[in-house]
């Protein structure tokens, strides 16, 4: 039993980012034209972090990849990056998520909880052949 808590401890300012939240497109920059919803579960490793996206037709797509947190770059297939991934904490409320693509694009993800724990700020910087786009996403805890 000891051992099952000590795999499951987290630091207290961690489990603020767990639950589901969704995407306040009136605070958002550059937000994307369809519904984001995403999800932090922990796992025994790391983290869960699923990406639900919905089309205004009402298809939808859902991903989800483990952040271990550790630095370390690992193997990455979405749907359109195959490369790695690398996650890592810059401090106690802040994480940061590398995917490079063999194509040579890139996205970093940086999250982190805003004064207010209802509210999770994720900016997303985006490389591509020709152009860099930047996001900042204000997510309301759900």
């Amino acid at each position: 039993m000891l051992i099952f808590l000590t795999c499951f401890s987290l630091p207290a300012s961690d489990t603020g980012v767990f639950g589901v939240w969704r995407v306040n497109f009136r605070r958002s920059t550059n937000a994307y034209n369809h519904t984001v919803v995403v999800r932090f579960e922990p796992h025994r490793s790391g983290e869960v972090f699923t990406l639900d996206l919905i089309e205004r037709d009402g298809r939808s797509t859902t991903s989800s990849t483990i952040l271990y947190l550790d630095g370390k770059a690992r193997d990455f297939e979405g749907l359109d990056c195959s490369g790695t991934q690398l996650s890592r904490r810059l401090d106690s409320h802040t994480v940061e998520i590398l995917r490079a693509c063999h194509s040579g694009e890139w996205t970093r993800i940086v999250r982190y909880l805003s004064a207010d724990p209802k509210e999770l700020v994720i900016e997303i910087t985006e490389q591509h052949a020709d152009r860099r786009s930047e996001r900042k996403l204000i997510l309301d805890r759900q």
